[in-house]
């Protein structure tokens, strides 16, 4: 396995996941989200040519998300997904 592999690692794509982050209030202001954010500007998860697998998303507000683009806060957007994936097994999303 070369280190380009290991940077860049297959990802975890589900449109259902996806589907049901959208269904969910924006982590920021709890307003309808009617956005995925893919985790942006964390590690090798994203980048020039890279998109963060389905499971490192959140829902955002279309301002809310523009904001998240223009100013990249790593350590909100890591609370985010983990409040998300933490939600979606409470509610039992993966079964």
């Amino acid at each position: 396995m070369s280190v380009t592999d290991m940077l860049k690692p297959k990802r975890w794509k589900s449109k259902r996941y996806e589907a049901w982050v959208r269904t969910q209030p924006c982590c920021v202001c709890g307003d309808p989200a009617v956005e995925v954010h893919h985790i942006k500007g964390v590690g090798f998860m994203s980048g020039t040519g890279l998109k963060a697998p389905s499971w490192a998303t959140m829902p955002l507000c279309a301002h809310h998300h523009k904001n998240v683009h223009l100013f990249h806060d790593a350590q909100s957007q890591w609370e985010f997904v983990a409040r998300t994936l933490g939600k979606a097994i409470e509610e039992g999303v993966f079964k």
